[in-house]
């Protein structure tokens, strides 16, 4: 079993508002407060959670939403030029967001495991490990 994770927007999206994958997300985030994993994540995903979240509820929502997620027991990736350079090779690579380059360069830096609803990141081959988390129920 990995032993490490790198939570994909989709992820932290999935774990705020209790969509499915919630409960995988939840069980992970337990699992790195008790020091049995790491949980990693991308600047992007606060970028990407914070638009997301105040298109759907507004700012203060917004805001609450990114200040929950920096509480959590998770290594925040920011950028840095070996990143940038990474996350462009992968960008080049592949065709996928801009954001998902960041979050691709950060889960090969940790060596983790990106858990996420993003098909466009599950196209992705190996060396990338992945775990997809179900898909939103409507």
């Amino acid at each position: 079993m990995a032993d490490r994770f790198l939570l994909d927007s989709s992820a932290f999206i999935a774990f705020l508002q209790a969509e499915a994958g919630a409960a995988r997300v939840l069980h992970l985030l337990e699992q790195a407060a008790r020091d049995q994993v790491e949980v990693f994540g991308c600047f992007a995903s606060l970028t990407e959670v914070q638009y997301i979240v105040f298109y759907d509820f507004g700012a203060d929502a917004a805001r609450s939403a990114v200040a929950d997620m920096r509480r959590l027991r998770v290594t925040w990736q920011h950028s840095d030029d070996a990143l940038c350079a990474a996350a462009a090779d992968v960008k080049a690579a592949h065709r996928i967001s801009f954001a998902d380059s960041f979050v691709v360069a950060t889960a090969l830096r940790f060596d983790a495991v990106p858990v996420h609803k993003d098909p466009e990141l599950a196209a992705v081959p190996p060396p990338l490990k992945q775990e997809m988390l179900p898909p939103k129920t409507t």
